[in-house]
């Protein structure tokens, strides 16, 4: 049904670059999609654990304001 021939070129550096990280230059459109999920896991992961942060020193000086 589709001509499976052609391959895409993928521009390593400008898709590591949008990602964040260093590539190697040589990983498949399969192993680029792992990797920008991971990426974003771990923003994701990041900024959860800043809001936990903020939250822990909020009700810390919410804390300290009453004990003093």
């Amino acid at each position: 049904m589709f001509n499976r021939s052609w391959k895409m070129k993928i521009n390593h550096k400008i898709v590591g670059e949008h990602l964040g990280v260093p590539l190697r230059g040589d990983e498949t459109f399969d192993e680029l999609l792992k990797i920008e999920q991971q990426v974003k896991e771990h923003k994701e992961r990041q900024q959860r654990i800043a809001e936990e942060n903020a939250n822990i020193q909020r009700v810390d000086a919410q804390v300290k304001k009453y004990w003093k």
